[in-house]
């Protein structure tokens, strides 16, 4: 009798405490709120107001996500679920309160949400939100509601770019992470219409349930026309064109244009390209472009353009650019991941590929090959600077060549100009004159076995010098003797180095005929201060000359001799001794 009394009892507390829950979810009053940018806890807190039930959540955790949108006379379980859509939380129900908790799963969904509106602050409806990674791959997307929210799941916490776009109004970009975004004002297309209706048909997602739905969008609006300029002769304004779009005055194409796009002035394409677009005046891409874009006057795409642009005057790339450039006026690119080639002007403020100037290619990041006739100029160049005449560049990591002039802040690897490199700070400066800040320079005297006595400038960096030299010699009635060269010093210890010298001398360099020697000198230098060097060592020279008379100047015995009616030339030994001045 006992135990049936307790069974009675547990069944009648059963079932009280699940009258209590009724109750207590009866309870909680109809949600209606309307929330703009709120911070995710704050918005919680009003719904905890209103449902009557308690809310337990972290606000560290949850601070940084905002929301937007309209609750109109929904539960607070529902409520809550509406608020943390596309967030990283869950919540768990219990008989006395909510618990808002991180979603565990590492795949979880997350996303990204937001509201957009005009000017005026009127919301815009149906208006295209598509979420890119930060390398131009599409993730997903979602339309705006009638209060112009939006909110789009996503599987990654990571940076993402974040593309607006409506008709009638500027396409807007925007660089994101997952959370609340926060309102985004779109601006009115200065170009109108009298009136412009468009009609078509596209897939739109706002969830996976929801995805592949066919929507038919209308739109008619007074007085502005987004991305069309004024016409009277208007021959494609669409989505999704994959044909031919020829504009007598503007084309307008947002999302995906497969075709031949050419403008008398005009063509646009919102967004993807994929095709040719050639303008008489004017092509202008805004995100996206995949094939070639050649210009009689003006093609401009911004973000993304992965194919080939000629310009006969101007292609201008805002941000990013795989393929190559051809300018016969003016390429103009943010970004160049390939190769430029121009008549006259390339501009990159980033190239990592090759530049191949006629004249002039100026690049702030160059980290591959720059080949100019005449012009290279980078602000920092780690790979290979060639030039006919002109290279300029803050850091050179590789190798820097120009037949007149090297300049560079520092040069780790080599500089080699005929005549003049400069540089703060420079590793192997290859040229007759060298002004390395970092570097030493000075003034030597010597004297050879053909009795050239030579006063000469020597000029480097860490390890190689130009030598430039002139003087003269007692055995001949022309006395004059130019010399040229450049040198390899080998550091040994702090007070030896061991100097290897190719140079070459012309004797008699005021007559009608010339005597040439080409030597390479072995010579250790020894520093006996600071400032001040003694080398001496042995030479192998060749000696030439358009007259055989010059032979008096040549000792008996030589490693070789040929000598004729055209001269003479004699391979032999020899030697040298110096003294330099270090500055």
């Amino acid at each position: 009798m006992k135990q049936k009394r307790t069974t009675a009892c547990r069944v009648w507390m059963s079932m009280a405490i699940m009258l209590a829950t009724a109750l207590g979810v009866r309870a909680q009053g109809n949600i209606t709120l309307k929330l703009i940018d709120e911070p995710l806890p704050k918005a919680l807190q009003l719904i905890e107001q209103q449902g009557g039930k308690s809310i337990i959540f972290s606000v560290s955790e949850t601070e940084k996500h905002r929301v937007s949108t309209d609750l109109n006379g929904i539960t607070q379980t529902e409520a809550i679920d509406h608020i943390l859509w596309g967030k990283p939380f869950v919540a768990k129900e219990r008989p006395e309160c909510f618990v808002i908790q991180r979603k565990k799963d590492r795949d979880a969904s997350l996303g990204i949400a937001g509201m957009v509106m005009d000017v005026k602050g009127e919301p815009i409806s149906n208006c295209n939100v598509q979420v890119f990674t930060m390398d131009s791959v599409y993730v997903n997307g979602a339309t705006t509601d009638q209060e112009g929210c939006f909110s789009i799941p996503l599987k990654r916490d990571e940076e993402y770019r974040m593309q607006v776009s409506y008709i009638g109004y500027k396409t807007a970009y925007r660089q994101c992470q997952v959370g609340h975004v926060g309102t985004i004002v779109m601006r009115h297309d200065a170009m109108r219409l009298s009136e412009v209706k468009v009609t078509g048909m596209r897939a739109e997602s706002r969830n996976e349930e929801q995805a592949d739905t066919l929507r038919t969008v209308a739109v008619s609006r007074r007085k502005q026309a987004a991305e069309v300029i004024p016409s009277v002769n208007i021959i494609g304004v669409s989505n999704n064109r994959k044909s031919l779009a020829l504009g007598a005055l503007g084309n307008v194409v947002r999302e995906k244009a497969y075709g031949l796009q050419i403008g008398g002035l005009y063509n646009h394409v919102g967004d993807i390209g994929r095709g040719v677009a050639i303008a008489g005046l004017a092509n202008t891409t805004l995100g996206s472009y995949y094939g070639v874009q050649l210009g009689g006057l003006w093609n401009y795409t911004s973000l993304d353009t992965k194919g080939v642009m000629i310009g006969g005057l101007g292609n201008w790339v805002n941000s990013g650019f795989d393929g190559l450039q051809l300018g016969g006026l003016a390429n103009i690119t943010r970004d160049a991941r390939a190769i430029q080639v121009a008549g006259l002007t390339n501009i990159s403020k980033g190239l990592y590929g090759i530049q191949i100037s006629g004249l002039t290619n100026i690049s702030q990041d160059a980290y591959g090959l720059q080949l100019a006739g005449l012009f290279n100029v980078s602000h920092d160049l780690y790979g290979m600077q060639l030039a006919g005449l002109f290279n300029c560049a803050k850091d050179v990591y590789g190798l820097q060549f120009a037949g007149l002039v090297n300049v560079a802040k520092q040069a780790r690897g080599v500089q080699f100009a005929t005549i003049l490199n400069v540089a703060e700070e420079s590793d192997f400066p290859i040229g007759l004159i060298n002004i390395i800040k970092q570097g030493d320079k000075g003034v030597a005297f010597t004297y050879d076995m053909l009795g050239n006595a030579v006063m000469s400038f020597r000029s480097g960096g860490k390890y190689t010098y130009g030598i430039l030299g002139v003087g003269c010699n007692a055995q001949i009635e022309e006395r004059l003797v130019v010399e040229a060269g450049y040198g390899l010093q080998i550091p040994v210890c702090r007070w030896l180095d061991v100097n290897n010298e190719f140079k070459a001398t012309t004797m008699g360099y005021n007559s009608g005929y010339t005597r040439s020697n080409f030597s390479y000198l072995l010579a250790p230098s020894l520093t006996l201060w600071r400032h001040c060097n003694l080398f001496a060592g042995a030479s192998i020279n060749y000696f030439m000359s358009d007259r055989a008379s010059a032979a008096t100047l040549l000792p008996n015995a030589g490693l070789w001799r040929k000598e004729g009616d055209r001269g003479i030339g004699q391979l032999y030994l020899g030697y040298q001794v110096g003294v330099q001045y270090v500055f």
